[in-house]
């Protein structure tokens, strides 16, 4: 996955295979991982339960909310030499199923690296963070002109 990582994002989005273990074990619900037939990863996307307009600062755990109203995409990379198989859409339809099924109707993301039209394309629109901790979290992403995003899914 750090492999996937450094292939898809610029240096300052770096976050190390000890922060991606935690996540993993503290979300395995919201966490997939695309394999190849010898298991070798492919795409992931790491997910999880938050809070409207809630941003989690860059190379931070994944925090735990009691009464979570949506599903966070905090992270999805495709491998080079899996870019045309589909895997981000199929990742993203699982993250939507997932959504659903714990009863949220909203997505929301941090678009990072100019990734805005892509998100756009998908359903997601910007949406303005008013408190201070999230716009502080937002700035984490330097240098990445970082946008909060959301979709509003169908139940």
């Amino acid at each position: 996955m750090v492999a996937i990582q450094d292939s898809c994002y610029d240096d300052e989005l770096f976050e190390d295979a000890s922060l991606i273990q935690r996540r993993l074990a503290s979300q395995p619900d919201s966490c997939w991982l695309a394999e190849n037939h010898s298991k070798e990863v492919l795409a992931y996307l790491f997910s999880y339960p938050s809070r409207d307009k809630q941003v989690a600062a860059l190379g931070s755990e994944f925090p735990r909310y009691t009464e979570a109203e949506l599903l966070y995409l905090h992270d999805m990379a495709v491998g080079q030499n899996a870019r045309s198989l589909g895997l981000a859409s199929r990742l993203l339809g699982y993250a939507e199923q997932h959504a659903v099924a714990l009863g949220f109707s909203r997505l929301a993301l941090v678009a990072v690296q100019g990734s805005v039209p892509y998100w756009q394309k998908h359903g997601f629109v910007v949406v303005n963070l008013s408190s201070p901790e999230a716009a502080k979290a937002l700035a984490s992403y330097s240098g990445q002109n970082a946008m909060y995003m959301q979709k509003s899914l169908a139940r």
